[in-house]
């Protein structure tokens, strides 16, 4: 019996790629550290981004004062730009129409008769 039958353990074929790199304990802790260090980054913007929105809705230092409304009853051929410049001629009728939008929920610009809408007013439309 032949001794040669014996084959190499490591040889050209099962060498690791080239491209494969081996971390030493240090190199880990590294790595770690960094993905660590961009879940913070990433973290921290999405926070700032979070209260700054807060802080655009909720004005901090600034106090919220209720508004004075009144309800007025929709009548055939009303418009919202009709009631409000009649609730509040001296302003902007956009800016009313946005408020009476607000305070009622309103996606668009359509009434009907018969709606009770809340205004920003204590003028009652006649």
């Amino acid at each position: 019996m032949s001794s040669m039958g014996a084959v190499a353990a490591w040889g050209p074929a099962m060498r690791r790629s080239d491209s494969a790199m081996r971390l030493t304990r240090r190199g880990r802790l590294v790595r770690s550290a960094a993905a660590a260090a961009i879940a913070v980054v990433a973290l921290v913007s999405v926070m700032s981004r979070v209260d700054a929105g807060v802080a655009r809705a909720g004005e901090p230092g600034v106090a919220i004062a209720p508004v004075a409304t009144a309800s007025v009853v929709v009548e055939q051929g009303d418009s919202l730009w009709g009631i409000a410049a009649s609730i509040a001629p001296d302003r902007d009728p956009r800016d009313v129409i946005h408020e009476i939008r607000e305070l009622n929920g309103l996606r668009g610009s359509l009434i009907q008769p018969g709606q009770v809408l809340l205004v920003p007013s204590s003028v009652q439309h006649g």
